[in-house]
């Protein structure tokens, strides 16, 4: 069954640019030379480094060991040698040891036919530990080691499974033809998914932008005879968030009876629990106004992001800033050395132009940004408070409920950095001491 959802509360509706790369296939991305390969890239401990320099390492082979209960391993996405563990900054400020791999020797699994494994007589935890061997994270940008989330407790219930494939980013089409390209996989992932969480209903959330893929997930659905709802919500950014996507398909569930993944995720628990491969790759789109051929990649993790500009013909113009994951909330980054990583959803590049800051002018109390909000928050108030140095009032007043979406800025008329000051705002709390 299909049906539409009225958008949730709030949210902007950027100019589309993802038309040119959602048009065409995923394409594979030349294996680096070099691959800088960080031991965080997920939410948690970073992951505890098992090699050193001098080291020759295998194309999937463990490098960073899971250092805790919220932690995920890391592997080397190429073959060859350990050149170095090097103390890297990420676009976010965490700082973390790194391999650095050199590419050598043969590749045991690239290039091959892949050999499915048989699962379905596997007990729960062992399909758990193949994920959780496999360093499966939340690849829609929350980074949660999967294994985690998918480790339902005894005695517990799961009201409803989301797979979650509203690309509402006007930037990034890599969920869509991944959904596109890739519909089996999807829906043996959701088995697998179904078979962990038991859940009383499931749902396969697509955007209005997506709606041509509708019959093809009713028929792949059908032939394997899996019991999932797929609903079609509006492609409103940031409608994708995911608990936007909850609010619209939700049935009074709790968060706590809810699990959400990222259908980058699902492909990620079907390589892992399928074909035994550990996450070294992921799909990233590459676009923006001075990229010649705006595209989506099939990503080694560790490549640097100024060779993935190589394989979209180079650049057409001088570039103004670049952003890794999205064009609304992304990261300025200052370097095209900068590594892919598992969080890396896209890498967007901006013109002169389009990287000018605005002139900022006085609010006009419009309300424009209160609107646009989808959280229900005040951003002008939360932004005259933090300025004033208030931030318990802030907080009280719903700043942690800010999710760094952009919406306010960007509907604001004169040009003032609301996302900017309330992200800062949350930074400085959360390094504040509670009374």
């Amino acid at each position: 069954m299909t049906y539409s959802q009225s958008p949730s509360k709030g949210g902007v509706n950027p100019p589309d640019d993802s038309f040119v790369s959602r048009s065409l296939r995923i394409a594979n991305a030349a294996v680096p030379s070099l691959a800088v390969i960080p031991l965080l890239q997920h939410v948690g401990a970073a992951a505890r480094c098992v090699v050193q320099p001098g080291d020759h390492v295998r194309e999937g082979m463990l490098i960073g060991a899971a250092d805790g209960p919220i932690s995920a391993n890391v592997h080397s996405s190429i073959p060859g040698r350990v050149v170095e563990i090097r103390t890297l900054r990420l676009p976010d400020g965490a700082i973390c040891p790194s391999v650095v791999v050199e590419l050598g020797g043969e590749f045991e699994a690239s290039g091959k036919p892949p050999k499915e494994l048989p699962w379905e007589n596997l007990s729960r935890q062992d399909v758990l530990q193949k994920i959780q061997a496999a360093g499966v994270v939340g690849l829609g940008g929350e980074l949660f080691p999967t294994h985690v989330k998918l480790a339902v407790a005894p005695g517990a219930t799961v009201s409803l499974f989301v797979a979650n494939g509203v690309d509402s980013d006007p930037a990034l089409s890599a969920d869509f033809v991944l959904l596109r390209e890739k519909p089996l996989q999807i829906v043996q992932a959701l088995r697998i998914c179904k078979f962990l969480l038991a859940p009383t209903r499931t749902v396969l959330a697509l955007g209005s932008n997506a709606e041509e893929l509708v019959s093809i997930y009713e028929r792949a659905l059908r032939e394997a005879s899996l019991d999932c709802q797929i609903v079609v919500l509006p492609s409103r950014y940031p409608q994708g968030h995911e608990q936007l996507v909850l609010g619209s398909v939700g049935d009074g569930g709790t968060q706590t009876s809810s699990v959400i993944l990222n259908v980058g995720t699902l492909y990620a628990i079907y390589e892992a629990v399928v074909l035994g491969k550990p996450l070294i790759e992921r799909i990233v789109t590459v676009t923006g106004a001075p990229i010649k051929g705006p595209r989506n990649l099939k990503v080694r993790i560790g490549t640097r992001i100024g060779e993935l500009f190589e394989e979209c013909g180079g650049l057409s113009g001088p570039v103004g800033k670049v952003v890794i994951g999205n064009a609304m909330r992304g990261l300025a980054v200052e370097s095209t050395e900068t590594a892919v990583t598992k969080g890396t959803t896209g890498v967007v590049v901006f013109g002169p132009r389009e990287a000018r800051t605005r002139t900022e002018w006085p609010c006009i109390r419009c309300g424009s940004c209160i609107e646009a909000c989808p959280w229900d928050l005040v951003p002008t108030r939360l932004y005259k408070l933090i300025k004033q140095g208030d931030l318990v009032t802030a907080e009280k007043e719903g700043l942690s409920r800010c999710t760094g979406c952009g919406c306010c800025a960007y509907a604001c008329p004169s040009h003032i950095p609301l996302a900017a000051v309330l992200q800062d705002g949350m930074s400085t709390r959360r390094q504040v001491p509670r009374g």
